[in-house]
């Protein structure tokens, strides 16, 4: 079994370094701040995320898992050095390296011998030879193995998407050094596919993308949908049936996509066709229909209520995606601060929003249970689901309300039970 080191420890780094570990490598997570540390080491994760903390409680236990802020202890005598940073972007998406670079800075700093780096941060292309540049640079005992391996990991089922990966992409310019990052995955018995460095980097990019660009199609389609009083969510599972489509394709209108992941990719291929003067009509297409979405609750409710100034307005679910606790670039915030500019107040649960992530968090009362944020309120718009909310007492939640409006954004609930509990329920596309 290897020896791993895995720098950059959150949401991703975390799952990497525990899934590593369960596969019988001798893991160390370095992580930026002491209390991270401590707090893996005892078994608790930064990001709630379901299977996990067994992960890690059980990987520690037996010795194969630790984690440090010490670079020098953490990448002792390690094979493999992987940069698992989640790359932070700025309010427009646009990625920022700068601590992606500190840590290539860190790496070369600590190393006491040779090793293969592996980048599996969501980063633009040309960036994994750059990150190796750099450590070589500071030392002079590594050779310049490095490999770039794109996680597809997702939110809220992140341990499931690495054990049952659709594929593991190995980006490497040396076969050699592809095979020795390739064997790290194998036991998991999934497909692997071999290709260079900046194709792997290309195919992250253009993955995310081709996810984007069908929110936005079925976005558009479901606007158009409720012009003509057609259903999107029958449509959508039409085009589904098609095999050229396939079951799993991202057809579900909603409030588009957010939380950096996809937009990132988006404008990392925008970047790439300026700087070599080659257009990007769709991709520019993409972005201006999924940044319209966020409007579309207040232009929702304005409609139903009217000016929105002195309404309260109850928001069911905060976290980026379901399942989660993060509220980084979660749409919940945009539509928030949206709804108070026009006047409302806003009344807000989710059971496991963490409120620390949250920057610039807009004026809300938060509360301990649906009901709560019923009392009140002319209407409830659901953001984000959670385990459970299929169980809500629909009589109690609409009794308490001021008003009978219910948005629901995900068109998760039955519509003919809604109505019959006295909602004017609304979905999207229907």
């Amino acid at each position: 079994m290897a020896n791993i080191c895995v720098t950059g420890i959150w949401h991703q780094g975390t799952v990497v370094s525990a899934c590593l570990a369960d596969l019988g490598n001798n893991v160390y997570g370095i992580c930026d701040d002491r209390e991270t540390a401590m707090s893996l080491n005892a078994g608790q994760i930064p990001v709630y995320e379901p299977e996990l903390p067994d992960i890690v409680r059980n990987n520690i236990e037996a010795g194969r898992l630790r984690y440090t802020t010490d670079y020098s202890k953490g990448i002792r005598g390690a094979g493999f050095v992987f940069i698992c940073t989640d790359t932070p972007v700025d309010i427009n998406d646009e990625s920022d390296l700068s601590s992606i670079y500190s840590i290539a800075e860190k790496i070369g700093q600590h190393l006491d011998k040779d090793i293969i780096l592996c980048v599996t941060a969501q980063v633009p292309i040309g960036t994994s030879v750059e990150l190796s540049r750099i450590v070589r640079s500071l030392s002079p005992i590594y050779r310049g193995a490095v490999a770039y391996v794109p996680e597809f990991l997702r939110l809220g089922i992140a341990v499931e998407t690495f054990r049952q990966a659709d594929r593991f992409v190995i980006g490497c310019n040396d076969p050699g050094i592809a095979d020795c990052v390739a064997a790290l995955y194998k036991p998991l018995g999934r497909p692997i596919i071999y290709t260079d460095i900046r194709s792997a980097e290309m195919a992250k990019h253009a993955s995310n993308t081709f996810l984007a660009t069908s929110i936005s199609f079925i976005n558009e389609i479901a606007n158009l949908c409720e012009a003509v009083g057609a259903n999107a969510l029958e449509v959508a599972k039409i085009l589904k049936l098609d095999r050229r489509i396939g079951k799993y394709a991202f057809l579900s209108p909603g409030l588009g996509f957010t939380g950096g992941t996809l937009g990132r990719e988006i404008r990392a291929l925008q970047k790439i066709g300026s700087t070599y003067q080659v257009p990007t009509p769709l991709m520019d297409a993409v972005w201006q229909i999924n940044g319209q979405r966020a409007q579309l609750v207040s232009h929702r409710l304005s409609i139903t209520l009217g000016p929105l100034k002195g309404h309260q307005i109850g928001i069911l679910g905060l976290t980026y995606k379901a399942g989660t606790s993060t509220l980084r670039r979660a749409i919940s915030l945009e539509i928030v601060r949206d709804l108070v500019r026009q006047g409302a107040s806003i009344k807000a649960f989710d059971p496991l929003a963490n409120l620390a992530e949250a920057d610039n968090l807009p004026p809300v009362e938060m509360c301990n249970d649906p009901y709560h944020v019923a009392e009140g309120s002319s209407a409830l718009v659901l953001v984000t689901e959670w385990d459970g909310i299929n169980s809500m007492d629909l009589l109690r939640l609409r009794k308490n309300m001021r008003g009978d409006v219910f948005l629901d954004t995900r068109n998760l609930l039955d519509p003919d039970r809604m109505t019959e509990a006295g909602f004017r329920y609304f979905g999207i596309g229907r």
